[in-house]
């Protein structure tokens, strides 16, 4: 039978604890979980969601949806022994519809152990047709509830086989091509997910009315699955009495959601690329949230205003070529920004349909030309950037600064001679391709909080740019013309790299300094770059400003990040140590489940993927152990 929620109504002792494998010289440690005989997927990882306090790790992936339990002992009565994240089990929940980003668009907590909520999910599912070259993907909203009782479900039954959610075939538990469909006592709770027109726009008559998609009744009105209900009408393509079976429940919980797109949408006949979210910290409760959709001719923007659970759409970007990547970023404004159509157009919108075509009247706020700065699109696309302003749709390229003195110690980093490490690595720069000259492709931006001196609560933000094997520290906002601007410091990587992010790593004693850790992950595995906060200025001072402190480990095969969370350094009982959040740090990240106020928790880890084989993908994370000897812990609110 499907587990219930779990509770943990007393505390074993602490399994062993994780074996971590330093990378000297710097202070990160690798941590891997379950055997190293076995993979955690056989497909290529592309998200992860952490579920439970992390006990919990869904796992997308080109296949389906996996989850790793940390904990596979906890709920089996007749295993004495303790386990933990050495002993960390991997399942396969549902094969045949590859899942590629996730989000939470909003959670809260009941009480009760399962929290209630809304994921946001990019799946890629069963051609229509022979004709089709790839497998379309599309966005849908699924029940967090269905979601979490789907992975326990997975994790703790032992003799359970994962659903087959190909739309062709009718695999154990499944019901073929309607499996799209939930039962009308599921619908019940779905059926303000839908995409109606029952809010009206200003709009022209001439314009395409677009419909919109609400998940109000997900926090209000929700009706889990696994609880009693009242009795659903009878179905014409199913039978009552199969659908109250209690094998059945997987596969109520797996079809718990509602397309994004639906008839007479945009989405409806367009393949989605990647996707961003970006919310309006400065408001409170439900709203304020912006959803960018990148297809292959365009990017399609969307907006939930505040104290509504509805997406409704704003605007849509002509795109040229196709986007790799989407990030949500400020901008400082400038009125020498180009605003080109042939670069990027911007078409119907019902927010400026009473207005000329180049307004500003898309934003948070009514005072818009009274602000510095722009909420912004950073754009990645196969050999270039770029960025898209929200409000009135100005485009920009984006060029990384250069002078004398970076193009020298490029070149010195280019040269096979400079180390044996280097020898190795920089394959890829010179395979005759021109890709050194190109200046390299572009990783999504990520933007950080460097702390101001102790004693102060000023936090200075900024955002690292990474192009070919350069990475730039500059300004938040992001200057309108980033190559005109002096970085404050430049960072070299001897391979280039497929994804970057940062930590900003606090010390546990007064008199150590503080440090800015970035990490890259690329073919040849994991570099990181420990640099002092009190450096980042390379033009602070008449002093040489000091060299980063450099390690590169090989953790078995191509590398890369999955999101920002955890805090697996730490002595950890199963149901205690709270929760934290991060927020996505590129387009591809996911969010996890806790409140997004405030900074993040300080020295907390970065959970990544690596390919050992040719059906070996695994999930690891990467931290320091400067809090192995901290015995304190918090109850999970």
């Amino acid at each position: 039978m499907p587990v219930s929620p779990l509770t943990h109504a007393k505390y074993p002792p602490p399994p062993t604890s994780l074996i971590p494998e330093s990378i000297p010289p710097t202070h990160l440690k690798m941590y891997n979980f379950g055997s190293r005989f076995l993979p955690h997927t056989t497909s290529p990882i592309r998200c992860l969601l952490p579920l439970s306090n992390h006990h919990l790790l869904l796992i997308g992936h080109d296949n389906g949806l996996s989850v790793l339990n940390m904990y596979p002992g906890e709920n089996d009565e007749d295993d004495e022994a303790e386990k933990g994240p050495m002993d960390a089990e991997a399942k396969l929940i549902w094969e045949g519809e590859g899942v590629h980003q996730m989000t939470i668009l909003e959670s809260e907590s009941t009480g009760e152990g399962t929290p209630q909520g809304v994921v946001l999910a990019l799946v890629s599912t069963e051609p229509d047709s022979s004709r089709e070259q790839e497998n379309p993907r599309i966005l849908r909203m699924y029940n967090l509830a269905s979601l979490v009782s789907l992975a326990k479900w997975a994790s703790t039954q032992k003799d359970a086989k994962p659903l087959d959610l190909r739309g062709g075939q009718k695999g154990k538990g499944s019901h073929g091509k309607r499996h799209h469909r939930p039962p009308s006592s599921i619908t019940k709770g779905l059926k303000n997910l839908v995409l109606d027109s029952g809010i009206a726009q200003p709009t022209s008559p001439s314009r395409h009315h677009e419909p919109q998609a609400s998940y109000s009744s997900l926090t209000s009105n929700w009706t889990s699955p696994n609880r009693p209900k009242s009795a659903a009408p009878a179905r014409a393509d199913s039978v009552d009495s199969e659908w109250d079976m209690i094998n059945e429940l997987p596969l109520r919980w797996a079809t718990n959601y509602t397309p994004l797109a639906s008839a007479g949408s945009r989405l409806q006949h367009n393949s989605v690329l990647v996707y961003d979210v970006w919310k309006n910290d400065g408001q409170r409760g439900p709203g304020g949230v912006l959803l960018a959709i990148a297809t292959k001719s365009s990017i399609l923007l969307y907006e939930a205003p505040k104290g509504e659970r509805a997406f409704r759409f704003t605007k849509e970007f002509y795109t040229p070529l196709h986007a790799k990547s989407i990030t949500f970023i400020h901008q400082s404004v400038q009125d020498n920004v180009s605003r080109s159509p042939s670069d990027v157009l911007p078409r119907s919108s019902t927010v400026d349909s009473q207005g000329p075509r180049h307004t500003r009247g898309f934003s948070f706020n009514s005072n818009t030309k009274a602000y510095p700065t722009q909420l912004s699109l950073f754009v990645v696309f196969e050999k270039k950037a770029g960025t898209i302003r929200v409000a009135d749709a100005a485009v920009g390229e984006v060029e990384l600064y250069e002078d004398n003195w970076s193009a020298q110690q490029n070149a010195l980093m280019a040269s096979p001679s400079t180390s044996t490490l280097t020898s190795r690595r920089s394959r890829a720069s010179w395979d005759g391709r021109g890709f050194s000259r190109d200046k390299g492709t572009w990783v999504p931006p990520v933007k950080f909080d460097v702390p101001g001196p102790t004693g102060k609560s000023l936090v200075t933000q900024m955002h690292l740019l990474t192009r070919g094997r350069q990475s730039h520290i500059v300004p938040h906002p992001l200057p309108a013309k980033v190559s005109g601007v002096p970085p404050y410091r430049i960072l070299y990587w001897t391979s280039t790299p497929n994804s970057v992010t940062v930590r900003v790593c606090l010390p546990e004693f007064p008199e150590d300094p503080a440090f800015l850790q970035v990490v890259a992950f690329g073919e040849e595995g994991v570099e990181v770059q420990e640099v002092p906060l009190s450096q980042l200025s390379e033009h602070k001072g008449k002093g040489r400003a000091q060299d980063p402190i450099r390690a590169q480990a090989d953790v078995g095969g191509a590398a890369g990040m999955l999101m920002v969370g955890g805090h697996w350094d730490r002595p950890f009982f199963p149901g205690l140590s709270r929760s934290y959040s991060t927020s996505s740090f590129n387009s591809y990240a996911s969010s996890t489940l806790e409140d997004e106020g405030g900074l993040p928790p300080k020295n907390e880890g970065i959970y990544g993927w690596v390919q050992k084989g040719a059906e070996d993908w695994r999930v690891f994370w990467l931290g320091d152990a400067s809090s192995e000897d901290d015995g304190g812990f918090d109850e999970e609110e």
